[in-house]
């Protein structure tokens, strides 16, 4: 099993399938958010908080790399460009790690015009408080940013994420480490530090809950809640005996940011699990593409609708609250009309979900 300090050697030397699934879905997420920058003029900001040293010593990448080479080699990298400036700020507190991240830094060799790399040997969270208060102080606004936050252990204010999220444009994925949190919710001794990273006493309540799985879900429920943003989007992560090791969590106050990143979470868990294993080999190409279980979205449709009316653009507004994407529900609306489940009506011509008819739902699934 990897080791999961990345201060440790051992943890540079391997590459699991949490790993992989991590950096797919950052790739995956920056291959969408990216392109959207096109419409912006200015300067962007990608922040990766805890940045490592670039690279394990199997040869897979780590997130700054990955996040400089998505942008880099991407089909609209041009248009990109054209009027935004993206600053890679890396920010890595360790010696050693640090100077291993500024060689790998160096052999990205000349950048293309607009982008910069920006590597800071400092704890991320002192960098990025005196970041938005000097900002603050100068009444100045953070420039459109996304950051990537994975720590190992907890060391995370609940109180300067909602700070971060402040800012217009902006948005994080947090890899919030439900493992240790889970052993120091019980440990006296971490009650300031479990105060910091919920940003409320209430966990001591989850702590009482004796029950793993639901302890488990009442935990990730806190801290995601404590998170100031309209959409959060989680993915978990399991640990090789099955058990949860941590989640992460995507934070936004923008739609198109939600749908972006259930699409990613899609492309890395294709078979609707929204769940990676670090038993998952990294080196395996998957040639049989999963058919997605939508058994769980059909239960939420028949819950909240049987018997209702509703039209597209209300049923396209309640699924951004789900993890499914407009695919899905298309596929299982279009299955339901051909066995008379429901009635379209409010359309002309040919039916078509962007003409925004009107669905009926009958009053039973069956």
């Amino acid at each position: 099993m990897t080791v999961g300090n990345p201060k440790d050697d051992n943890y540079w030397n391997e590459y699991d399938g949490l790993q992989n699934a991590k950096h797919q879905l950052l790739a995956a997420y920056l291959g969408a958010w990216f392109p959207i920058l096109a419409s912006w003029n200015g300067r962007v900001l990608y922040i990766d908080c805890h940045a490592g040293r670039g690279r394990h010593r199997t040869g897979h990448e780590g997130s700054p790399i990955l996040a400089v080479r998505t942008l880099v080699e991407h089909r609209l990298r041009e248009k990109i460009l054209a009027g935004a400036e993206v600053n890679f700020m890396f920010i890595e507190e360790n010696k050693n790690n640090f100077e291993i991240l500024q060689r790998e830094i160096q052999a990205l060799g000349q950048l293309p015009n607009g982008v910069k790399v920006l590597p800071y040997q400092e704890d991320y969270e002192a960098w990025l408080r005196g970041l938005l208060n000097r900002l603050k102080d100068r009444e100045r606004k953070l420039a459109p940013a996304f950051a990537f936050i994975d720590p190992y252990g907890f060391d995370i204010s609940m109180e300067l994420l909602n700070q971060f999220l402040q800012s217009p444009r902006s948005e994080l994925v947090v890899n919030f480490m439900y493992r240790y949190v889970d052993m120091s919710m019980h440990n006296p001794d971490q009650a300031d530090n479990m105060d910091k990273l919920f940003g409320t006493p209430e966990w001591r309540e989850v702590a009482k809950i004796e029950e793993p799985d639901r302890r488990a879900e009442a935990a990730i429920n806190l801290y995601s809640g404590q998170l100031k943003a309209k959409y959060l989007t989680q993915m978990n992560m399991y640990a090789e005996n099955g058990t949860l090791k941590y989640v992460l969590v995507h934070a936004s106050n923008h739609e198109l940011g939600r749908e972006k990143i259930k699409e990613a979470i899609w492309k890395v868990t294709p078979d609707g699990s929204f769940s990676a294993f670090e038993r998952d080999n990294p080196q395996q190409i998957v040639l049989i593409q999963a058919n997605a279980d939508l058994s769980k979205l059909e239960d939420r449709l028949w819950d909240q609708f049987a018997g209702k009316s509703i039209d597209m653009k209300a049923l396209y507004s309640w699924l951004s609250g789900e993890l499914y994407l407009k695919k899905h529900l298309h596929e299982l609306l279009r299955q339901y009309r051909k066995e008379g489940k429901i009635k379209a009506s409010g359309y002309t011509g040919k039916f078509v979900f962007n003409q925004n008819p009107t669905i009926s739902f009958t009053v039973k699934k069956g």
